[in-house]
């Protein structure tokens, strides 16, 4: 049964990030068939597999293991982009360019690059926010 909770948690917040098992295998260095297995439940997942999967989709290894009412545990980095809610929840609630965004943001592996994108984008609101 825990096996089958994990595997609907990894498909869930895959889906959330607009990623295909075959582009979240990719980034872990396994077969889709193999994230297949895992999301169905029918194979169990190493703890080394699953943290593996969590870093891939930004999220903290505790998310696939309990049971939240409004919480959640999302990477630092996502948390300092989400202002108020449940970050999973308001993940969901994104459109398309921002997903794109996002998506792009998360490609973006030079951390001085990240918080040069961020410092722009509050330039950006602030300047607006001034007319």
């Amino acid at each position: 049964m825990i096996n089958k909770k994990i595997g609907q948690k990894i498909k869930q917040i895959r889906k959330i990030w607009g990623l295909s098992q075959i582009e979240l295998a990719e980034k872990v260095g396994i077969s889709f068939q193999q994230i297949q297995k895992y999301e169905k439940g029918s194979t169990r997942i190493s703890v080394v597999r699953l943290q593996q999967i969590a870093e891939v989709l930004g999220v903290d290894v505790s998310d696939f293991l309990e049971e939240r009412k409004k919480t959640s545990h999302v990477s630092d980095y996502t948390l300092r982009y989400v202002t108020r809610g449940d970050p999973l929840e308001t993940i969901q609630a994104l459109n398309k360019e921002e997903m794109t965004l996002l998506k792009l943001f998360r490609k973006t592996r030079n951390k001085k690059v990240r918080d040069g994108i961020i410092k722009q984008l509050r330039g950006i609101i602030e300047l607006e926010s001034r007319r």
